[in-house]
């Protein structure tokens, strides 16, 4: 296995990852709505991160486009969303990267039939471009921008009609949204051999998940500016008393598990720490990586 970290997309990330002793970096290109970069920046950055890349010794495992609404109310695949794509799968094969990571959002004007059918077919297409280019291709289970091919329900419908895909599995996700918070246990007992690419992100919550009710928010005051003030500070409050990302090895998941579980499907492959927390966060979030690093390193034969 390879131990990495997911970073912004800039030469530093990869002196960073040098110094804290991890393999790779993992660059998210998403939508510039989703925390992403336009993808003419990604280009302006390409050669100063591969001249970063051959000088750290450190590689770009990964880069990903997901919260991509890639298909429009008809379930055609959107012509300047699908530039997008390409040209992160691009600058993915211009660094090296061996997995593009996406994801295919949920249209709401057609059934669940007619998404799952569109689906299928832009997957075809995403994994084609992606080996053109040298790259795996693996489906996230998060489920920002609308995602929805993210648990087993859809993974029998869609894994078996695109030959090449792969899940990009992160068991905080089906930690948060599985039932009794344990789904990542069922999960991975029984999808585990095709597990393509991990996540290795700590939560705790307590309660049902707010994450779903979140989104929605976050999308209304996408199309109208003006309920910001009303709906941002529930939002990204820091003292959020029901859920948080803290370091892998002091949360709720049971990570000695879970490598097991890997390990019986004989997974060796990439494993991305994502800081994610609004309150580990400067001096107290490096600890934090560090302490990950470590106890992941711990687990790792």
């Amino acid at each position: 296995m390879k131990l990495g970290i997911i970073s912004q997309p800039a030469p530093e990330s990869l002196e960073h990852a040098k110094e804290l002793g991890l393999d790779f970096v993992e660059f998210d290109c998403n939508p510039t709505d989703f925390f992403g970069l336009p993808v003419e920046e990604l280009k302006a950055r390409q050669a100063a991160i591969k001249e970063a890349s051959e000088k750290t010794g450190v590689e770009v495992g990964a880069v990903g486009r997901w919260a991509s609404h890639i298909l429009d109310q008809n379930g055609d695949v959107i012509p300047e969303e699908w530039e997008n794509v390409v040209a992160v799968m691009d600058f993915g094969q211009y660094l090296g990267a061996k997995y593009y990571l996406c994801s295919v959002a949920y249209v709401k004007e057609l059934s669940y039939y007619k998404n799952i059918t569109a689906a299928i077919k832009v997957l075809n297409q995403i994994v084609a471009a992606a080996k053109e280019r040298g790259m795996e291709c693996a489906i996230v289970n998060c489920m920002m921008g609308d995602n929805y091919i993210r648990t087993p329900e859809q993974w029998k419908l869609v894994l078996s009609e695109v030959p090449g895909l792969g899940i990009k599995y992160d068991p905080s996700h089906s930690f948060v949204h599985g039932g009794p918070q344990g789904a990542y246990m069922d999960e991975g007992m029984e999808w585990g051999s095709q597990f393509k690419y991990c996540h290795i992100k700590g939560v705790i919550q307590r309660g049902e998940s707010e994450e779903p009710d979140m989104w929605s928010k976050r999308d209304l005051m996408m199309k109208h500016p003006e309920l910001k003030d009303i709906f941002a500070p529930g939002m990204y409050d820091t003292h959020n008393t029901n859920y948080d990302n803290p370091p892998a090895g002091i949360d709720c998941i049971n990570w000695r598990a879970f490598f097991a579980i890997l390990y019986m499907h004989g997974y060796d492959g990439y494993l991305a720490i994502e800081p994610h927390s609004r309150t580990w966060q400067g001096e107290k979030g490096e600890k934090g990586v560090k302490y990950t690093i470590k106890y992941i390193r711990d687990l790792m034969l």
